[in-house]
């Protein structure tokens, strides 16, 4: 039967404790701890453990056993812990093996045959209990043949894939967004990134938030920098104003510009100034002006030739807010409006002014409908007859003048 000095012997060697220097220029070294005991560790000549690494203060911390349990603090510089950092003067209980750090240096305390130390410094772990078995490795060969199953079965599935489609070519892909949506002074460049930017100039803010859609819908690596048709027009018009001319501008495609309005008369200095730096600057291609103050000729018509060739007969002009021209069959044209026979509408004021197919400024006046024609009569004896024409029927001599800018004279004539 042991005797009881044995059973402390023995009691005490289970018990026992070690200081290991895990990481640092004095990686490999120790110091056994006793049941009751306070460790000074730092770069100071006077700690008990003293490390000469950088990063380590001169009393960095404090450790104090006590009948098996650890308590650290940290004195003059910070502790790196596996899941915090204890600051100077925070304390903390170290329940298990674990690597904490101390400037470039590392130390480990605990128990001499704690299981912790094979995975933290195999090096020390001569002493320790040989570590269980894996449960797993029993089952290796059945791994090893479901996983070269598993690849068989993902190289036959990789063969039947279908080919992956080929790499987009970005910048065709640009210029055929740019045809389809009718992009003028297209442009691809580079960015410092290295993704191409569509620029150039697009109809209508609407149009270039589509084609930003896009571009993200077919995740192309690429931006747009464009200019809409109304920004551009915005632009015109300001330069215009800044020049003493007011006038409506609009976009009209291909980088082009209409402005319409009161301009003077003066075709020669109109021109001179759509010349300008001040307007080449704002990248236009052509600024088509409608000069509101040019004589323009008379147009002559009648009504008879006037429904032959197709055109409306306008008999009124609605002036407010928003003006409109009025037809014989109530028909509302308002700016900007295709009015038949005639051409687009660009002005409604006084008179109303259109811009035939062939560029010919026409000034509108409304004036009565035309009456309708007269029905034929059947007499007694079963002859048809024309009606009898009355005064509204007569040559009147009345002008009707119709939108697009040259005042046309209309007779009436039966």
């Amino acid at each position: 039967m042991p005797s009881s000095a044995d059973m402390d012997k023995q009691a005490h060697e289970a018990d026992a404790a070690v200081l290991r220097i895990v990481g640092g220029l004095h990686a490999g070294a120790s110091r056994p701890l006793s049941r009751r005991e306070m460790v000074l560790i730092g770069s100071g000549d006077d700690c008990d453990v003293v490390l000469a690494d950088i990063g380590v203060a001169a009393h960095h911390a404090l450790l104090n056993i006590v009948d098996g349990r650890f308590h650290l603090r940290a004195l003059d510089a910070p502790i790196s812990l596996p899941e915090r950092t204890l600051h100077p003067g925070d304390p903390v209980e170290i329940s298990h093996v674990q690597r904490i750090g101390l400037g470039q240096a590392a130390v480990a305390f605990g128990r001499a045959d704690a299981p912790e130390w094979l995975a933290l410094a195999p090096e020390f772990a001569g002493d320790a209990p040989p570590p269980r078995k894996p449960a797993f490795v029993r089952r290796m060969p059945l791994i090893a043949g479901i996983a070269v199953l598993a690849l068989a079965g993902l190289a036959i599935f990789a063969a039947w894939m279908p080919a992956p489609p080929p790499p987009v070519d970005v910048e065709q892909r640009l210029h055929e967004l740019a045809r389809e949506h009718g992009i003028s002074d297209v442009k691809i460049s580079r960015d410092v990134d290295g993704r191409a930017v569509l620029s150039g100039t697009v109809g209508d803010r609407a149009t270039r938030a589509r084609i930003g859609e896009r571009i993200a819908a077919e995740s192309l690596p690429a931006s747009v920098s464009l200019r809409s048709g109304e920004d551009l027009a915005i632009d015109v018009a300001e330069v215009m104003r800044s020049g003493g001319y007011a006038a409506k501008a609009e976009y009209i495609g291909d980088n082009s510009v209409r402005v319409t309005g009161h301009l003077g008369g003066d075709r020669s200095a109109l021109e001179a100034f759509i010349r300008s730096r001040a307007m080449v600057e704002t990248g236009v291609n052509r600024v088509e002006p409608v000069d509101l103050d040019e004589p323009v000729a008379d147009a002559a018509t009648d009504s008879d030739r006037d429904a032959d060739a197709g055109k409306v007969h306008i008999v009124s002009i609605v002036r407010g807010e928003i003006p409109y021209i009025v037809d014989a069959d109530g028909n509302r044209y308002h700016d900007g409006a295709n009015v038949p026979g005639w051409g687009e509408l660009v002005s409604i004021g006084q008179f109303a002014h259109v811009i035939q197919a062939d560029g010919t400024l026409v000034k509108l006046t409304p004036s009565p409908a035309p009456p309708p024609p007269p029905k034929e009569e059947e007499a007694a004896d079963g002859e048809v007859r024309p009606a009898p024409a009355t005064n509204a029927q007569r040559p009147s001599g009345r002008v009707h003048e119709h939108e697009g800018g040259a005042s046309l004279q209309a007779r009436m004539r039966r």
